[in-house]
């Protein structure tokens, strides 16, 4: 079962929703469940060079909306650190899991990633930071050079209003927007496999036609 994950590195809400969604994947995969997260870039605004270094994108919360944003990161094992992040293009840090999906370490890199970004306070458009990353999980990256250029979908494509990443886009056609909950991701999880699940049955006894003569 393959779900796309549209996302922005730099998105506090991606942040959250692939920490939620790391989660639920996890316990689907430990539930005998199969499971490929398929992983699409989506660059939001590029900060500015007047853009506070120690609030990146949360700049256009509030306050008190950022510390709820780091409590909830927390819950689900994503340490935010307000005064620690760098606003940086992501484009760059795309590409690296562009990279790392032709070896399989896609989902760990993508976790590594926002890590960095949110957690250590890490300059993830430096190519030093990048090329060390990379090294962590045995995958070569020189730059531009390497990775496929992301393509940025147009907003509209993704969210008519409200947030327009993180999208998860499941095998059925059904699209969660936003910070989904722990709950509900498990929950669709559950009903896509079902689904599945029942039509590869309904293929397995399905009677085979005999020949015309």
């Amino acid at each position: 079962m393959k779900v796309e994950f549209t996302h922005d590195i730099a998105c506090v809400w991606s942040a959250l929703g692939y920490a939620r969604f790391q989660r639920a994947a996890a316990e689907h995969r430990a539930g005998g469940g199969e499971l490929e997260i398929v992983f699409r870039p989506y660059q939001t605004a590029v900060p500015s060079a007047g853009t506070s270094p120690s609030r990146g994108d949360l700049q256009l919360v509030p306050a008190a909306g950022a510390e709820q944003i780091a409590r909830a990161a927390a819950a689900d094992g994503l340490v935010v650190n307000l005064d620690r992040i760098v606003p940086a293009h992501s484009a760059h840090a795309h590409r690296l899991i562009a990279l790392a999906s032709a070896h399989g370490t896609a989902e760990d890199m993508a976790a590594r990633l926002y890590r960095a970004y949110f957690t250590d306070g890490l300059d993830i458009a430096d190519a030093d930071v990048l090329r060390s990353m990379a090294s962590a999980i045995g995958v070569r990256w020189n730059g531009e050079k390497d990775g496929e250029r992301p393509r940025a979908e147009p907003a509209q494509a993704v969210c008519a209003s409200g947030p327009r990443v993180p999208v998860f886009r499941f095998p059925d056609g059904t699209v969660l927007v936003g910070a989904v909950s722990l709950a509900a991701l498990r929950s669709e999880l559950r009903r896509a496999d079902s689904t599945r699940r029942r039509c590869w049955l309904s293929l397995d006894r399905a009677p085979i036609a005999e020949p015309a003569l």
